[in-house]
């Protein structure tokens, strides 16, 4: 990929650092953050925690966008935060704290206002994997299980535990995979359960809030 030959992308306006650790950030999951940023208010202190942060990108364009907010990013692989550490440098974020955690266990007893991940959501048997760029990205940020759903599954299932009464979580999933999150964010008590479309008007984003 030319993202890894350069080592930069961009993504939300921000230069970012990416290698083999990390995924390349994508147009689609602009519309995580832009969404993501309609329920943290500019005026506002609130803690907004991005679970498999990768290289950074959600976060710091978070973070970036709502310097007041408290934003804690976690993700599994210690390669990928030494590339997110270098990103928020490079962009002088200040309000974001990295964790090297797997999901929701992380060492603290925070409740978040907001969680928003992008998680790995591609079946294993998927042929795409095989193809294009995704060939050059860790497999770890991007199949999971025989339907794609087995990590959306514990984010989902765990959330409702990490999230504020009235708390939101948006998560990104494949084009093919609405229903079946909606029906998972239904049978894990969240309210106002709604998807977003991308800019090719395919489904991308899921939405919920606590009850």
């Amino acid at each position: 990929p030319i993202a890894h030959l350069t080592k930069q992308k961009e993504f939300w306006s921000l230069s970012l650092q990416i290698n083999e650790h990390t995924l390349i950030p994508r147009p689609e999951t602009e519309i995580l953050v832009k969404t993501a940023l309609s329920y943290i208010a500019k005026d506002s202190g609130l803690n907004v925690l991005d679970l498999g942060t990768g290289s950074g990108a959600i976060a710091i364009a978070i973070a970036s966008e709502r310097p007041l907010a408290k934003i804690t990013a976690t993700d599994k692989s210690k390669e990928a935060l030494n590339v997110a550490n270098s990103n928020a440098k490079a962009n002088k974020i200040n309000n974001l704290n990295f964790i090297n955690a797997d999901w929701f266990n992380i060492e603290n007893n925070i409740l978040y206002d907001v969680i928003v991940s992008n998680p790995p959501y591609i079946s294993d048997d998927d042929e795409h994997l095989k193809k294009g760029d995704v060939r050059f990205e860790p497999l770890s940020a991007l199949a999971s299980g025989k339907e794609g759903l087995d990590d959306l599954t514990i984010i989902i299932s765990q959330a409702g535990k990490n999230l504020k009464e009235g708390g939101w979580l948006l998560v990104e999933h494949g084009y093919n995979q609405a229903k079946h999150v909606q029906q998972l964010f239904k049978e894990n008590n969240f309210a106002s359960v709604s998807t977003i479309k991308d800019y090719s008007d395919n489904d991308r984003v899921t939405i919920g809030q606590k009850k």
